[in-house]
């Protein structure tokens, strides 16, 4: 009896991960414009918290591993943060052309 209340959240976990992945995968299918993105997201952030809570047993865990794991997403978050805000605030620039025969390729020295 005690290995199966210890398996059956293990087991439900999975199965609710396959469910996520399965809604991931029907979604792509359908073209619903930014609705896309947005269940993309919404799938990503319940399988992340079902990973981090089951998986690797957070909720029970250390105070100062939960506080590494939450250290480690906040510097995600900025990464990802600071990429999107570069990539907005970027102006488009084009590279002046040059015809390929001007330039001579350099092989070997």
């Amino acid at each position: 009896m005690e290995r199966h209340t210890r398996i059956r959240p293990l087991v439900l976990t999975w199965l609710a991960l396959l469910a996520l992945l399965a809604i991931s995968a029907g979604t792509s299918w359908l073209q619903l414009g930014w609705i896309n993105t947005a269940i993309g997201l919404a799938v990503a952030t319940v399988k992340v918290v079902l990973v981090g809570l089951v998986f690797m047993r957070l909720r029970m865990s250390h105070p100062l591993l939960r506080l590494t794991a939450l250290a480690g997403l906040t510097t995600l978050a900025l990464l990802f943060i600071l990429s999107g805000a570069d990539y907005a605030t970027r102006s488009a620039v084009q590279a002046p052309w040059q015809h390929p025969s001007t330039v001579a390729p350099r092989l070997g020295r």
